[in-house]
């Protein structure tokens, strides 16, 4: 049987503080690690999705509405339901396991994933994505 998560394959996070919401796998562990002896994935996703925008609004409004709070965390493969959509530009993002252990590091991370989130957002690809799972 094939692998299913690859990076750039579009998840839904189904356990914990983040159930429900949508994430990129940025880094697959197929046969585990050292600390961690299970499938596990890096992945990359949306604490809080933009709001609603229109045409009425101000420049000021529409930007403070375009705002994404993303989050990076490692997850088991048990926690994911892949989906059949991948993202490919927003895996560039460099992040190592070990990086999430430093505060400094993995703040820097999540602003380097806020920052090409919100540009594909703005370019308007990957809609679906960007809008919050309906259930």
């Amino acid at each position: 049987m094939g692998k299913i998560m690859k990076p750039g394959k579009v998840v839904l996070v189904l356990g914990g503080r983040y159930a429900g919401r949508k994430a990129i796998v940025v880094k697959n562990f197929d046969e585990g690690t050292g600390e961690k002896p299970y499938g596990h994935a890096l992945v990359a996703g949306i604490d809080r999705y933009p709001r609603k925008i229109h045409k009425r609004m101000g420049k000021g409004k529409m930007h403070k509405r375009s705002k994404i709070k993303p989050f990076i965390k490692t997850l088991n493969y048990n926690h994911l339901m892949p989906t059949r959509y991948s993202v490919t530009d927003l895996t560039d993002v460099k992040v190592a396991p070990k990086d999430m252990r430093d505060p400094m590091k993995r703040k820097k991370a999540r602003f380097q994933t806020r920052v090409k989130f919100e540009e594909r957002y703005k370019q308007g690809k990957n809609k679906w994505f960007f809008q919050k799972l309906r259930f």
